[in-house]
């Protein structure tokens, strides 16, 4: 699927991999003002991950259509939605018999006035390429350990997610990335670990390195490459090539420094009204 706007081109694509099913899930919403992107990754060691995946999804595309654009503040938006989305999947998981609990990953962007915003839960990372070079990605929420599945055989390193969707009653702690200006030809590549555990970071980049060539293309070429890996896991990605035209430092400035909420200030100003008519002498 594809989307294009004169300020940006986004795309998304999804594979099963050496996968019978697949459990991830991405999303890519937009309208004359901002832009939604959003991945999940069931995970496929408890049941339903697929379901879970989908419920974040859900979620975004229903918070999103139902919210006043452009986004007053896209940190909780996105704050928002995961949390929901967790609540979600709790529920689904209580209502099955027996109980289970399904879990996912989630990594969600917004962007608005040229300004991407990001946050992210687990192992699904974004990227954020610029020049030639990654500029930025997200840490995942996992620790690795060495593990040996046979008694012969050499320590191998594993990583455990430390943080998802569902599993449990607290909503996961969510990290949140620092709002950037976009550049003409930047990348943001929402991503699960289907494809970034498969190919280089070089391999990325270069993808995306034909302006010329369409981001769908580029997207489901990089995409092929990875599913094609022996043993491959789902392979799952949203993407977006920044086209508008540069803006000034101050400019940029303007866009990442806070908007004043307008229903603040018009509660402000009822509560000043109401103190200068009590101040008034009582005729």
């Amino acid at each position: 699927m594809t989307a294009q706007l004169l300020a940006f081109e986004a795309a998304k694509a999804s594979l099963n991999g050496d996968r019978t099913s697949n459990q991830d899930r991405c999303l890519c919403l937009h309208n004359a003002d901002t832009v939604l992107l959003a991945l999940a990754d069931g995970l496929g060691g408890h049941p339903r991950g697929d379901v879970a995946a989908q419920l974040l999804v859900d979620v975004c595309e229903t918070v999103f259509r139902h919210s006043s654009k452009p986004l007053f503040d896209p940190e909780h938006f996105m704050l928002h939605c995961i949390g929901r989305a967790h609540e979600s999947i709790l529920r689904f998981g209580k209502r099955q018999t027996p109980p289970i609990a399904p879990r996912t990953t989630a990594v969600l962007a917004i962007v608005q006035y040229g300004t991407a915003h990001w946050s992210h839960v687990g192992d699904s990372r974004l990227y954020l390429i610029r020049d030639g070079a990654i500029l930025t990605q997200t840490t995942d929420h996992a620790m690795v350990r060495l593990v040996r599945h046979r008694a012969d055989e050499a320590l191998r390193p594993r990583a455990s997610l430390t943080r998802c969707l569902g599993g449990s009653i607290k909503p996961p702690t969510t990290t949140c990335g620092s709002p950037t200006v976009l550049q003409p030809g930047d990348i943001l590549l929402l991503c699960s670990d289907g494809l970034w555990g498969q190919v280089s970071k070089q391999t990325m980049i270069q993808a995306f390195g034909d302006d010329s060539t369409a981001l769908a293309t580029s997207l489901d070429e990089l995409l092929s490459q990875a599913a094609s890996a022996p043993n491959s896991d789902n392979v799952t990605a949203a993407a977006l090539r920044w086209r508008a035209p540069s803006i000034t430092p101050a400019d940029q400035a303007a866009l990442i420094e806070p908007r004043t909420d307008p229903r603040l200030e018009e509660a402000i100003d009822h509560l000043q009204n109401m103190l200068q008519d009590s101040d008034q002498p009582k005729q």
